[in-house]
């Protein structure tokens, strides 16, 4: 286990920084990965690449986090709110959040293109690392993380600008 902390911690972590720009979530998320591991050692089975099975965990664990961090954010929301049992306007103000989300995420994906998206799509929907995806796609493997690296930084200007633009608008 030492060994895999020792090759595989500083690139897990910025893996982690790229997901989340809270240094202390990421270096949580770091030693759980380590520690489910070590839970877990007498049941795993062969693994093929140690590396993209500790994103892969670093990933998941780091959903959750972010996850429950939302969920306590809205519950703190939830308590501001004047009548908080009334559950019909809590469920319209969930859709209205939701769709605001969605079509700010789509207006987002729309700017870039379908090579970025296809990429996108293979890392976070399918699981795939870079390596896989440039086998995939007979890329480079540079070029691929290049272009991975580009189109996440891309969507994240653009979904701030977009939240900035919101907060100086009236009304």
């Amino acid at each position: 286990m030492g060994y895999l902390y020792d090759r595989y911690a500083d690139s897990l972590f910025l893996a982690a920084m790229r997901i989340t720009d809270n240094r202390e979530l990421a270096k949580d998320a770091l030693q759980e990965v380590f520690i489910e591991c070590w839970h877990y050692r007498a049941t795993l089975g062969p693994i093929l690449s140690s590396q993209a099975y500790l994103t892969k965990i670093l990933r998941n664990i780091l959903v959750k986090k972010l996850k429950q961090q939302q969920i306590t954010r809205h519950i703190k929301v939830a308590e501001l709110l004047p009548c908080p049992e009334d559950n019909r306007e809590e469920s319209m103000i969930s859709l209205d959040l939701t769709k605001e989300q969605n079509s700010k995420l789509q207006k987002a994906l729309s700017i870039l293109t379908t090579r970025q998206i296809l990429i996108l799509k293979l890392h976070f929907y399918e699981g795939l690392s870079y390596k896989q995806i440039a086998d995939r796609l007979s890329m480079n493997y540079q070029s691929v993380n290049n272009l991975a690296f580009r189109t996440i930084l891309r969507l994240r200007n653009h979904m701030y600008i977009t939240i900035i633009i919101a907060l100086t608008l009236p009304g």
